[in-house]
């Protein structure tokens, strides 16, 4: 395309002279008198580059040149002086006002041509790179923004701003895993169809996601309704560990909205356990040249799965090596010892409730009275482990309840924090015949108390029914 020259000169001659210079040379030249004609005539068509007279009626090339430069549409066009000034005074105002160059009159036709070649040329060339640079500005937006649906903001910024970011490899750092799940989801899934199952699980999801970004965690994973999260990378931060513990905490409030949003639409109450752990693992990029993710694996992830294990609904347990990697106090409910599969010792397992400043955060207060049943319910207690419901059944009675307790006498040898699952084959009374999975919080004393289990999925039918025998509310 033919570049377009605005000549701007009182001089009719030199105007002439112009002429005769540019037109053979391929351009198409417009003419102004003055400055202020200049400025109208941009108004109709925007030139690829102006010589300038500086001595001009109406308006001067200096202001002229300077109303050029203010106005965002037109401040990138070349601007070269052409002019009868030759003080170095004058040559530095003009680069000040935004020039390129500065011609002397009487100017070498050879090198005048020159010159504005050049700086057509160099125009040319900064209008292709900002081209591409919004192009690769527009694609890296949306490869940050389809990226960052999977992995955190942190993960996308190394991998797309850090040359190696997709090197496969890792290093061994400490960091504090957070592994949540949500109690008796796999039941519900069979219970509800599968549009209300995924819209409560997205429902879920979106609110845990925003926490926990808040919180600069980076999901490693999320499996269905369980999320694996880490603290401490990709970016290294001290205090990984309470910032674990206080998102694990603003997640437990954050299921009263999602339970709000969820009963708006008559869908099911949710409830989550979650199990923090700080320890060493090895982190970075996993996998192959097709397929890579950003992890971390190692003896410690596998330990907080196992903690998150041992929780109830709206619980948090964390280890001891992440309650001593905290500064800001906590408040602990209860400790508890077990002995994860796995693990060569026991560990110490801690409640906790509160994390106080900076982050003053607290579990909503939750208090259960059991009811004793009009008729104990007899059922059939099959003890879990790793998922895996045992065959052997043990006979029980179901004494007192709540809608998301009770109390059960069996000759089961019940563990503390073990699951079970409860076979209610119906009963002359009323109660219909369904299912209860439950944790073991409590174990009778010399086996003749009755054992506390915490609810984690009932039938549907079973749990209508247990409705109707609590007291009405006062």
């Amino acid at each position: 395309m033919t570049a377009r020259i605005l000549v701007v000169d009182d001089t009719p001659a030199n105007i002439q002279t112009l002429a005769a210079t540019l037109k053979p040379a391929g351009y198409q030249v417009v003419v102004a008198t003055n400055g202020e004609q200049a400025l109208e005539v941009m108004h109709r068509a925007v030139p690829d580059l102006i010589l300038l007279d500086i001595m001009m009626p109406v308006m001067d090339g200096y202001e002229a040149c300077a109303r050029i430069k203010a106005n965002p549409a037109w401040c990138e066009i070349p601007v070269i002086f052409l002019t009868a000034k030759t003080d170095t005074a004058d040559l530095v105002k003009a680069f000040e006002l935004g020039a390129v160059d500065y011609v002397s009159k009487p100017f070498n036709t050879h090198e005048l041509l020159a010159r504005v070649q050049t700086h057509l040329t160099m125009n040319q060339l900064r209008v292709g790179l900002a081209g591409k640079n919004e192009e690769l500005a527009r694609v890296n937006a949306l490869v940050r923004n389809a990226f960052g649906r999977y992995v955190s903001e942190e993960v996308v910024a190394s991998i797309l701003e850090t040359p190696d970011g997709l090197e496969i490899g890792g290093e061994e750092r400490e960091l504090t895993i957070l592994m949540s799940d949500l109690r008796g989801f796999t039941a519900l899934t069979e219970q509800l169809p599968p549009q209300e199952v995924i819209g409560a699980l997205n429902l879920y999801l979106e609110a845990m996601v925003e926490v926990i970004y808040r919180f600069d965690g980076t999901i490693d994973e999320i499996i269905g309704d369980a999320i694996l999260v880490m603290f401490g990378a990709p970016v290294a931060r001290t205090d990984h560990a309470e910032r674990a513990v206080a998102c694990g905490i603003a997640m437990q409030c954050a299921m009263t909205g999602v339970n709000a949003q969820l009963q708006a639409r008559r869908g099911p109450a949710l409830e989550m356990g979650i199990g923090v752990h700080t320890g060493r693992v090895i982190v970075g990029n996993i996998g192959s040249e097709r397929r890579t993710k950003y992890a971390a694996v190692g003896a410690n992830v596998n330990l907080a799965g196992r903690i998150e294990s041992y929780t109830t609904g709206g619980q948090l347990l964390v280890s001891e090596s992440t309650r001593d990697a905290i500064r800001a106090p906590l408040t602990v409910a209860h400790t508890f010892t077990v002995e994860p599969k796995g693990s060569a010792r026991s560990i110490a397992l801690f409640e906790v409730t509160g994390i106080g400043a900076p982050h003053d955060l607290a579990l909503p207060a939750s208090h259960t009275e059991l009811h004793p049943l009009p008729v104990p319910v007899p059922v059939q207690c099959l003890l879990i482990e790793d998922k895996a419901v045992g065959r052997a059944a043990h006979d029980g009675t179901l004494v007192s309840c709540s809608m998301r307790d009770g109390e059960l006498a069996t000759t089961a040898p019940l563990v503390a924090l073990s699951n079970v699952k409860l076979l209610v084959p119906g009963t002359a009374e009323g109660a219909p015949a369904g299912e209860i999975y439950a944790k073991v919080t409590r174990v009778g004393d010399s086996g003749a108390a009755p054992s506390r289990l915490r609810f984690t999925s009932i039938s549907p039918e079973l749990r209508a029914w247990l409705q109707q025998q609590q007291p009405p509310q006062p």
